[in-house]
């Protein structure tokens, strides 16, 4: 015979033990066991020595150089200034950018009719005034009479005055002086220099690099004309490492080349400056270049003698990592190995800090692989 018994009781005696557990039954106290630390797995691709690419070290004694490099400036740069007023005229150069010129031609010439023709009359009241005095030098100072006629007699119309003769004596020079003869004469001696600022003479052999005018235009004191340099005599400024400046002086040749032309260049510094660069901690040094086919704006490179330094390795640039070590492989471990960089070369790196005989891993890994074992 089957008892059935009652649904809602099967549950009820279930959710007991259940009820029990939840109002605070408690087991007894056991011993806290430390949870299991994960194991470190290693890398999950196998490094075999074969593999690597080693660079067997070797130190050895280098001389140390310094690349240096700027561009090539103009020996003599100069811009060039209206002191006059008047209009541009025109002369046998054609006053234009790329135009060369020799020393002494005219560059430019501004119209100076007007100021001329003003300072002749000038002149002519000064010989008037001289001319009055002469009586008197002849019976107060007979034995200056005839220098002073001579100085009268020489002189011609359109020329700058002649330097006045010398007084014989204090008494002459005040008679002199009281009648406005040294006042007069300077006053000419400066309109003349004056005359000379409406013609501009190139003071060197040169190019025009840069026009502001043209034939007919208007000048005024103090408008700039135009720009020109020295074709002849060129320099060199450039940026020297501070640890290789005690090996320049003035006149130590340096060799410069261009490597999109063929062609050298010696450099001999003429200059060196007192300051650093605060951006590249640089020392600027000039060098007088000498050689053909020089242009303002190339650029140069040369390189200089610095110290010598022992116990020195050349890695290859991708060997070295960006907190300054390299891998090396030691009883078949690998291992991270601090250096300290000398010098960075265009392919390669000049550090300290390896020995002979360690053995510089080249290879790029994704992922760290110092402390790795690595199998035969």
């Amino acid at each position: 015979m089957k008892i059935l018994v009652p649904f809602a009781k099967v549950l009820t005696v279930i959710a007991m033990p259940l009820l029990l557990v939840g109002c605070g039954a408690t087991e007894p106290d056991r011993p806290q066991v430390d949870a299991p630390q994960p194991e470190v797995s290693p890398p999950s691709a196998l490094i075999k020595k074969s593999d690597l690419l080693l660079m067997p070290v070797a130190n050895g004694e280098r001389k140390m150089t310094s690349e240096i490099n700027g561009r090539v400036i103009p020996g003599n740069s100069t811009q060039i200034f209206a002191e006059v007023q008047g209009r541009i005229e025109p002369t046998s150069l054609v006053f234009k950018a790329g135009i060369n010129f020799n020393k002494g031609d005219i560059l430019v010439k501004i119209d100076q009719q007007e100021f001329a023709l003003n300072l002749e009359a000038q002149r002519s009241a000064f010989l008037n005034a001289l001319t009055g005095i002469l009586p008197d030098l002849k019976s107060d100072y007979p034995d200056s009479y005839e220098q002073w006629l001579a100085y009268v007699d020489a002189y011609h119309f359109g020329n700058a005055l002649q330097e006045l003769p010398e007084p014989k004596s204090s008494e002459e020079k005040f008679f002199l002086t009281s009648n406005q003869v040294y006042h007069l004469f300077f006053q000419i001696k400066s309109l003349e220099e004056r005359l000379s600022k409406y013609t501009i003479y190139a003071p060197y052999a040169g190019t025009i690099t840069a026009a502001n005018i043209d034939i007919g235009s208007l000048v005024s004191p103090g408008q700039p004309l135009g720009t020109i340099s020295n074709r002849y005599q060129y320099e060199l400024e450039a940026g020297v490492p501070m640890k290789a400046i005690n090996h320049l002086k003035i006149g130590t040749k340096v060799q410069f080349t261009n490597h999109q032309t063929q062609g050298i260049w010696t450099g001999r510094v003429a200059r060196i400056n007192n300051i650093v660069d605060p951006q590249t901690q640089n020392i600027p040094v000039y060098f007088r270049l000498e050689g053909k086919d020089l242009r303002t704006g190339m650029y140069l490179e040369g390189q200089i003698k610095a110290d010598q330094l022992d116990a020195i390795t050349v890695i290859p640039n991708k060997a070295l990592g960006r907190d300054k070590s390299v891998l090396i492989l030691q009883q078949d471990v690998i291992l991270r190995k601090a250096v300290q960089p000398i010098e960075f070369l265009t392919d390669s790196i000049i550090v300290e800090g390896l020995e002979s005989g360690d053995l510089v891993i080249l290879d790029q890994f994704d992922i760290p692989v110092e402390g790795s074992k690595v199998e035969l």
